[in-house]
């Protein structure tokens, strides 16, 4: 068995297996399941385990090259906050809703955000992206000032604002992967 798998049970019934940023082999299995048990359903994985170790460790070197200094992030705030700024005000007049306030901050595992008061939290690595996703991660929060989750008519309000949303998800999870984020 590898040597950097940890178990984690609970009153859960089925098993799962996934690989952590830290390239720990995480097992989460029912309180019941021997430890033979699980030592065989993640031999019966192995390539699997093989394959998103990899993949894991690419994301991490990829994640590596997007550290910045204190001084760049001060820089790429600034740009992200004016694009950003500009962007709201364009798509908020067009869409008629305005945001409470729109604050820049240094979210890593989140694009952007809307708080129940219609707050709007953009990353600065939001400025690392081509300007048409840029458009879409601001439409989509402008969205959540009218419908707050992301149900059918979620996304029937961004379609009104940008037809080609689809296409432009496709584009960030690819940005997403590019950049390793």
């Amino acid at each position: 068995m590898h040597p950097n798998v940890i178990v984690k049970r609970s009153k859960r019934r089925t098993v799962s297996l996934s690989v952590t940023k830290e390239l720990e082999i995480l097992v989460k299995a029912p309180m019941k399941m021997t430890d033979t048990e699980i030592g065989r359903f993640v031999e019966k994985y192995d390539k699997w385990i093989e394959k998103h170790l990899l993949m894991q460790n690419e994301k991490n070197e990829k994640a590596k090259s997007l550290i910045f200094s204190d001084e760049e992030v001060r820089m790429l705030k600034e740009r992200a906050r004016n694009t950003v700024m500009e962007r709201v005000r364009h798509f908020g007049g067009l869409m008629r809703v305005e945001p409470t306030s729109v604050k820049i901050t240094s979210a890593v595992t989140r694009w952007g955000s809307c708080s129940g008061k219609n707050s709007l939290c953009f990353s600065y690595r939001i400025i690392l992206l081509p300007p048409e996703l840029i458009d879409y991660i601001v439409v989509h929060e402008l969205s959540h000032i009218r419908v707050k989750n992301h149900s059918r008519g979620f996304y029937l309000e961004v379609g009104k604002y940008l037809p080609d949303y689809k296409n432009r998800i496709n584009g960030l999870k690819a940005a997403q992967k590019e950049l390793g984020i």
